[in-house]
């Protein structure tokens, strides 16, 4: 059998998202989490994992369904600890930085740093813009991480949202405070992304992240694009009819069409931005069997260089 791909010859960084489990679920829930997690990496080979804190919020979309109450989760941290110990793979954690006062936030990062040996962080702010919160901003918190942690092991990651206003500024903001890379929202156009590249390329002088991760879903279900519409996902009505067209096709369109966009992206951004790193965070959320993401992360590795069909 060959071995899997391995950060050292595949062209292309591979995170996974990995939710944390229910705080009720107990040791079996970590577990559970932990082996599916292990069988993704045994056949593709992972860069890492990225784990994301999940907070009460409220629908972004009126397409949007959620149909389980929010529940208490395990700490991120506790997580990224045991993945790193039991499995040796490296972990990037997501905080919500707007909640707190600094010298709270500061304490928090410092423990977790030295006491979970997490190197990786993605800063993420307020779910609501118009709402003055008591902790610091996503820019500030860049700068403040940097301080409190004075090491060059250090990689603080800001969330993209190719959709948003201005976001190519507030990108080059971002990075000036002190950045270090970006995880994009779930992306399921093309053309969003590379607008922004290409906006972000204008910039005097060019905004250039270190790395700029995609975050790509399959879905499988009605139900589960719902959800992302809760999340407030961009997905157009054309893209979600021809997903759900045939009910017993979802996956297999769902596929197909992150392996075109992928495809579109890549080229364009090989061809006229590849002085930075592009990776990719797949994100299976629900209940999305461990082998339709190695499939995925499959063929996006192989499709990387093809000719590319426009994705919707």
């Amino acid at each position: 059998m060959s071995l899997p791909k391995t950060a050292i010859d595949r062209p292309v960084a591979m995170y996974l998202e990995a939710v944390p489990p229910l705080l009720r679920q107990g040791a079996a829930g970590i577990d559970t989490l932990l082996e599916k997690i292990d069988a993704i990496h045994g056949e593709i080979g992972l860069d890492g994992v990225n784990i994301p804190e999940i907070r009460p919020e409220s629908s972004k979309s009126s397409k949007g369904e959620r149909l389980k109450a929010f529940e208490p989760r395990l700490e991120p941290r506790e997580l990224a600890k045991r993945i790193q110990e039991d499995l040796g793979l490296d972990c990037i954690i997501n905080r919500v930085v707007v909640h707190l006062a600094w010298e709270y936030q500061a304490e928090w990062f410092r423990r977790t740093w030295e006491e979970y040996g997490i190197r990786q962080f993605v800063l993420v702010g307020g779910e609501m813009a118009d709402v003055r919160y008591p902790g610091p901003s996503v820019s500030e918190t860049n700068e403040l991480v940097h301080r409190v942690i004075d090491d060059c092991d250090l990689r603080v990651g800001n969330i993209c949202i190719p959709t948003r206003m201005g976001e190519a500024q507030r990108m080059a903001q971002k990075l000036a405070a002190g950045a270090d890379f970006f995880t994009t929202q779930i992306l399921y156009h093309a053309r969003e992304l590379t607008d922004l590249l290409d906006e972000i390329q204008e910039l005097e002088p060019p905004a250039a992240p270190t790395t700029l991760l995609l975050t790509l879903c399959p879905v499988q279900s009605q139900r589960n694009i719902r959800f992302l519409h809760w999340l407030g996902v961009s997905l157009s009505a054309e893209l979600e009819a021809w997903l759900t067209g045939d009910p017993e096709q979802v996956t297999e369109r769902s596929l197909e069409h992150l392996e075109r966009m992928w495809a579109e992206i890549h080229q364009h951004w090989h061809s006229r931005h590849g002085r930075f790193s592009l990776g990719i965070s797949l994100a299976p959320i629900g209940q999305i069997p461990p082998m339709t993401t190695v499939r995925l992360a499959r063929n996006l590795v192989a499709t990387a260089d093809r000719p590319v069909t426009r994705a919707c």
